[in-house]
């Protein structure tokens, strides 16, 4: 007895000064990515067994993948607060994978908030406020995912995706944030955004002059955007620019006269129902309008129209000889 006495206190002294080295190595391995982070206490109540017994039997992953499918039926049943909970376990099993994150916020902050804003059930006023409250809920998923992911720029670009969406409730100055954070991305598509995003807020035209020039800079492949080459031309109308301004031409920008009509004319459209930029649009598309003799039809300052041009070809079309239907066909026929 004596004997295992003295071997119980060994293996217990042992344990203890073990502890603490082991724990440091483990929380080293946490910071690393390792291994994964500490399941909250507050998340254990929304676990069912099958989840539990996951944990405990180190198939997180293959757990979190699981509960998708239960989150996928909360949102054909638009159960959106029992889909909220299901993301914050799942992410909780996998918080390094960067789908669940995305996923999990467009469900909440797109998919919810559509659902509060179209439900006719409550009061416009309720239904304002719901709306408002899942597109925040969005918000904070997204930057909850940072946490884990903080050189994610993909997440980034979806919280400054979700507050510039026209449809919902547009916040551009937040959307312009969070832009910001993915303009040096791989992906061309998010580096433009924070330009296109400060283009369209009163007071940072300078901003979005410089960043033109920044991306134009960086890589000139930008410039087969229609969008981009005619930000890229607005941009250096603007008259508080400084003299020495670079100020690139609507010939250096477009491939043809036709071409730049073509994108500045839909530019014009944007400018009108999106807020972008306007410059002196005006004046560098009445330029054009006498140099190639611009037909009425497609004159914005005679005929005030909601249509695009589609196609650089757009004088074949205006010219082609127009189908003339009988009456029945008009009136869609008896």
């Amino acid at each position: 007895m004596r004997n295992l006495g003295v071997i119980a206190g060994a293996l217990g002294l042992t344990g203890f000064i073990r502890m603490p080295i082991e724990q440091r190595f483990t929380e080293d391995l946490r910071e690393r990515r390792i291994v994964q982070p500490r399941i909250a206490t507050s998340t254990w109540g929304d676990m069912g067994q099958t989840s539990l017994a996951g944990v405990f039997g180190g198939l997180r992953t293959v757990m979190a993948s699981m509960l998708t499918l239960k989150a996928q039926g909360n949102f054909e049943e638009n159960e959106w607060y029992d889909l909220k909970k299901d993301y914050e376990v799942i992410t909780t099993l996998d918080p390094y994978n960067e789908f669940y994150w995305n996923h999990g916020g467009w469900h909440i902050g797109y998919n919810a908030a559509s659902w509060a804003r179209s439900n006719r059930d409550f009061s416009p006023a309720r239904r304002r406020i719901m709306e408002m409250d899942f597109i925040e809920a969005g918000d904070a998923f997204y930057r909850k995912g940072l946490k884990y992911l903080p050189d994610s720029k993909t997440l980034w670009f979806e919280i400054g995706a979700l507050w510039s969406n026209q449809f919902k409730r547009p916040d551009y100055e937040r959307a312009a944030e969070a832009f910001k954070m993915a303009k040096d991305s791989p992906n061309p598509v998010h580096r433009r955004r924070y330009l296109f995003t400060l283009a369209r807020i009163p007071g940072r035209e300078i901003e979005a002059y410089e960043e033109a020039i920044r991306l134009i800079s960086e890589d000139r492949r930008h410039i087969m955007v229609p969008t981009f080459r005619c930000l890229l031309v607005v941009l250096a109308t603007n008259p508080e620019l400084p003299p020495s301004r670079l100020a690139p031409t609507v010939e250096g920008a477009f491939p043809s006269p036709e071409k730049a009509y073509q994108d500045l004319y839909n530019y014009r459209q944007r400018v009108l129902e999106e807020g972008f930029y306007a410059g002196d649009i005006d004046g560098i598309l009445r330029k054009l309008i006498v140099e190639l003799n611009v037909p009425d039809e497609l004159n914005p300052f005679v005929t005030k129209t909601t249509r695009r041009i589609h196609t650089e070809k757009w004088r074949r079309e205006v010219d082609k000889p127009k189908t003339i239907l009988p009456d029945w066909m008009k009136k869609g026929g008896e």
